[in-house]
């Protein structure tokens, strides 16, 4: 086929608010995904599966399943037999019960790269390349752990060096400095030293010792210069560094009970007195350079030479503690950009590919950060949304630079490229827990009395669990959209008996949803609630999905997870992402159809002429073809042909 395309990318942007993307496209903000809408289709109405969560909708795309046949059916999974609350991180490839089109392609004899994808650790390929897939960013670790301890570092989350009490921050008092080797200091010079609170390390490792002065450089009369090492000498030294700047790049290796791991970090000196008082020291962690790839090893050829830092969580969480401002935050979400940036270049440019497929993530954070700074509806303070909005467009424009510096990487005339999202997003709304109607019916039954104790320190961000009372509790919401009911034989401490009693129990829990009324607002936070069975209908079903699921008033609960594809409040919108351009496809065209995530894996198969992954469930997106029936018209030609060359051998020899 003349239009077919030598090469396939798949590039994907998490949690995009689609009209906002398409708004500032248009204003020449994004000027990649602009090119590429004005070169291919776009779609406003492309829908999601549910929930609108990140593993599974990853997943969705990587396969053309949905959730309920490739088993990834929340953030978190839950495999039967386990105790009702023990969930785990939706981050394990070994979870997955579809095929992804790289093992298709792969046993194909194609060659493949993976930059960077949720649920795809341990490494899903046999011959191609892969960096990161065990989180959100190429050193975040999620692979494994229970929902409730959070995510981890590799090698640690994000710390602050400080004179001032921030929450979870590493408080230090200043003192002459004294005891240095080979390291010119001013007589005024101060130092302390500071064992770092290891936030999530990955594996237990010896927290390191920084030394730390703060000095006058030369002819200044304040202190604007801080020295940061690892010991009091001069080869100890990591950087100096002057107030509001970032330290150039700094190696090390740490020790952990896996042994010596090598490491990537920079510090920002967010803040310095001129009388060397208060002093604000971030890191955006320690951060592996090793771990990470597949190959094992590839890592070395490009780690050095890329941009940024190879950053797991984006430090959204350092802007909430105040450690950092609005521009810090846009700079650390740079370094991610830069780096998984260049590092897929380099894959591209080096290893032999026909298919790529990467996600990027700082825009979710975004929304998890600041969402309700940004939206009338919750914005604390209205007159900084424009201020929070500059920051949000910032980090817009970061994600359309990668995309433009993947695209550097192969002939756009000869590349089909597809760049999608998972979800979008809204703001919070206002809490409501399915748990608590299930207490105070007496459904569900604590062990414990009040709230769980605080997580501590090195858990910062997980969520404390109250302990069940399992010989009492009839009915467990568990995850974003599940509720599953204690049965007898079924469940570890199954109370409900299979049968009337189960069926009657999930009609009561149902009629519990619906007739729930917010008494603040006089709004029903559940717009749906359907027995498992019934739920085929929004595509979830079978054993890891709740016994009953149900969807949420996006004017309640968090950012996206239990909100409906369709649903809208505020600026926000959870409609994906869809844009399509290459071979073979229409140009400046927006498509009018509803466009779903499932789609994507049969429409790159189809025109690029490969292996269809073994459960892929979607369609064709025909409607952004230049020629629909293309195929079929190439078909019928050789089928003429065949017929003709039959003849010609079955004719008679001439006499």
């Amino acid at each position: 086929m003349a239009n077919k395309p030598d090469k396939v990318m798949v590039i994907g942007i998490d949690s995009t608010i689609v009209p906002r993307l398409y708004k500032w496209a248009k204003e020449g903000e994004l000027p990649n995904l602009q090119k590429l809408m004005d070169r291919g289709v776009f779609c406003r109405n492309a829908l999601v599966p549910y929930p609108t969560i990140t593993p599974p909708n990853w997943t969705t795309i990587a396969t053309g399943a949905w959730a309920m046949t490739h088993g990834i059916t929340d953030y978190d999974t839950f495999i039967p037999g386990r105790e009702l609350d023990d969930t785990r991180n939706g981050y394990l490839a070994e979870e997955v019960l579809a095929e992804g089109l790289w093992t298709a392609l792969e046993n194909a004899g194609k060659n493949v790269i993976v930059a960077n994808y949720p649920t795809t650790w341990p490494g899903v390929l046999k011959n191609g390349y892969q960096i990161g897939g065990c989180g959100l960013g190429l050193t975040d670790w999620r692979v494994e752990l229970p929902i409730s301890a959070g995510n981890y570092g590799s090698l640690t989350l994000d710390f602050l060096i400080t004179t001032d009490m921030y929450p979870f921050a590493d408080e230090v008092t200043f003192k002459k400095a004294s005891g240095w080797q080979g390291v010119e200091l001013s007589p005024a010079a101060l130092d302390t030293e500071v064992t770092i609170a290891l936030r999530r390390p990955r594996w237990p490792m010896t927290a390191p010792k920084f030394y730390v002065a703060l000095d006058k450089s030369a002819g200044s009369t304040v202190y604007d210069t801080v020295i940061v090492a690892k010991a009091k000498t001069k080869d100890g030294v990591y950087c100096s560094v002057k107030a509001g700047q970032w330290s150039e790049k700094v190696y090390d290796t740490f020790q952990t009970v896996e042994g010596p791991k090598k490491a990537v970090f920079q510090f920002k000196v967010m803040e310095l007195s001129p009388d060397g008082q208060v002093l604000r020291l971030y890191c955006p962690g320690l951060n592996a350079t090793e771990g990470w790839t597949f190959p094992a090893g590839i890592e070395e050829e490009f780690v050095k030479e890329c941009r940024g830092l190879p950053l797991g969580k984006t430090g959204w969480e350092a802007l909430v503690y105040d450690w950092v401002d609005r521009q810090t935050m846009g700079e650390i979400t740079q370094l991610q950009h830069e780096f998984q940036a260049d590092a897929s270049y380099y894959l591209l440019t080096h290893k032999p590919w026909d298919y790529f497929i990467t996600h990027v993530h700082p825009v979710d954070w975004i929304y998890h950060a600041f969402g309700q700074e940004l939206d009338p509806n919750t914005a604390p303070d209205k007159s900084l949304i424009p201020a929070w909005t500059a920051l949000e467009l910032e980090i817009y424009r970061q994600s359309d630079w990668a995309l433009g510096r993947i695209l550097e990487a192969t002939d756009l005339e000869k590349t089909l490229v597809v760049v999608v999202s998972d979800h979008g997003a809204k703001a919070a709304g206002k809490r409501f827990k399915v748990n608590e109607l299930l207490a105070k019916a007496g459904l569900l039954v604590y062990a414990d009395e009040g709230p769980a104790a605080p997580e501590k320190e090195t858990t910062l961000g997980a969520r404390p669990q109250r302990k069940v009372d399992w010989n009492k509790t009839k009915a467990f919401a568990q995850r974003h959209i599940h509720i599953y009911l204690n049965v007898k034989g079924r469940d570890p401490h199954g109370i409900v008996e299979p049968g009337e009693e189960y069926e009657q129990l999930r009609e009561q829990v149902i009629r519990l949803l619906y007739d729930y009324t917010d008494a603040e607002t006089g709004r029903k936070p559940i717009v749906l609630a359907l027995k498992r069975e019934d739920a085929a209908m929004i595509q979830l079903g079978g054993p890891r999905v709740g016994d009953i699921v149900y969807a949420v008033d996006p004017a309640f609960g968090l950012e996206h997870g239990e909100f409906l594809p369709t649903a809208k409040w505020g600026i926000g919108d959870l409609h994906g992402l869809f844009i399509l351009a290459g071979p073979g496809i229409k140009q400046g065209v927006e498509i009018e159809r509803v466009v779903r995530l499932v789609d994507v894996v049969p429409t790159v198969c189809h025109l690029a002429e490969w292996p269809v992954p073994a459960q892929c469930e979607g369609g064709i997106i025909y409607q952004a073809l230049e020629d629909p029936n293309g195929k079929n018209r190439e078909l019928e030609s050789l089928r003429r042909n065949v017929e003709r060359l039959k003849r010609m051998v079955e004719r008679p020899p001439m006499c």
